[in-house]
């Protein structure tokens, strides 16, 4: 073999003469022996490895689309609280799935205020 003659190298790719667009083409995923087979166990065995699934939540995840009209304009408004406080109502927005704008609104009603 000359010093200009690349190597051959386990997987077959390392040649400019090898087809590797054709090897790669023949390389097939392999899939359950039966269709409709049970992956929960499958699914068990990955999450106690510590996988996480990277498929779509289901519909009732409370998925929003952030592109909807709103029924009326839009006022930010910004606050310096302390830690404590922020970290009570962020808990607060993550336990009921609100928006920062819905835990406002819900907490202004629980303490009797109009929103309107």
């Amino acid at each position: 073999m000359s010093a200009h003659e690349p190597q051959e190298d386990a997987f077959g790719f390392g040649s400019l003469a090898s087809n590797a667009k054709d090897r790669i083409k023949h390389i097939k995923p392999t899939f359950p022996s039966e269709p409709g087979e049970d992956l929960s166990k499958i699914d068990a065995v990955a999450d106690q490895a510590g996988f996480v699934s990277r498929e779509a939540p289901s519909p009732d995840y409370g998925y929003r689309n952030s592109r909807t009209t709103r029924p009326e304009p839009r006022s930010a408004i910004n606050m310096r609280v302390p830690v404590s406080l922020a970290s009570a109502f962020q808990r607060f927005c993550e336990e009921n799935r609100y928006s920062y704008p819905e835990a406002l609104a819900e907490i202004m009603k629980r303490a009797g205020l109009d929103t309107k």
